[in-house]
């Protein structure tokens, strides 16, 4: 399996997040690798796209592979669809082979909930195809959030309950799933079939029982940086430690 980590410097909310000392004189893109690695990736199947030549360092003292990005590539203004496939396209890999898209802006999400996901993915890769078997519906696999709050829009309106006596329990509301960005796996023919990272019969990895806890803060605003740093102390301070 190859993994693409997209780790541009040029954030426009929380300036160089993924780069600049997150914890322990690390950065976000170390740890993820670091997470990875732990998770039993190959490190020399890790590819790391930067724009700036200056990270390149930080990325192969740990065996991973610096990717150099085209600036025009990290832009806001760029379809995330086209960057999907750029980045995809550019990864030496079969059709038929696995790319995992990582975020480096999950570090709460740990090597233990990555290995399960690439247990999960085994799963459907080797029943694919199959009869009538639970697994192989699947084209890739994404991290989810489950969810069950009373939401109103921005005009006070109830969008999955109603007001009065119509008015349910929460613990009888329809669940609803939020998009954690910790990893998306998908074959290579896929992403790009798709123009995108999700297929589309995706597993939902997080809203299932037997899953384990989904532990994601998607680092965009400064105060998210923050608290993730607080968390991740704490949560993972065994492995600071060492």
């Amino acid at each position: 399996m190859k993994v693409i980590i997209p780790a541009k410097c040029n954030s426009s909310r929380t300036l160089k997040k993924n780069w600049r000392e997150f914890v322990d004189g690390k950065c976000l893109v170390e740890i993820k690798i670091e997470q990875l690695i732990k998770a039993g990736v190959d490190a020399a199947e890790i590819n790391v796209f930067c724009e700036e030549e200056s990270k390149r360092s930080k990325v192969e003292k740990l065996g991973a592979k610096f990717v150099l990005r085209d600036a025009a590539n990290t832009k806001d203004d760029m379809h995330w669809s086209d960057v999907v496939t750029t980045l995809v396209s550019s990864v030496d890999a079969e059709d038929d082979e696995s790319i995992a898209w990582v975020q480096a802006t999950t570090p709460l999400f740990g090597s233990d909930e990555y290995q399960k996901v690439f247990d999960y993915w085994g799963q459907i890769q080797s029943r694919a195809g199959a009869f009538s078997t639970e697994w192989n519906q699947y084209d890739s696999i994404i991290t989810v959030r489950p969810m069950q709050h009373f939401i109103l829009n921005d005009k006070g309106r109830p969008v999955n309950y109603n007001f009065g006596r119509w008015h349910e329990w929460s613990q009888d509301l329809e669940t609803w799933y939020t998009l954690e960005q910790a990893i998306h796996i998908m074959l290579k023919k896929d992403y790009l079939k798709h123009n995108y990272y999700i297929g589309s019969k995706p597993y939902l990895y997080g809203s299932h029982p037997d899953d384990l806890m989904v532990r994601s803060i998607d680092i965009d605003e400064p105060w998210e940086f923050e608290d993730a740093q607080r968390l991740f102390r704490k949560i993972f301070k065994k492995d600071i430690a060492k």
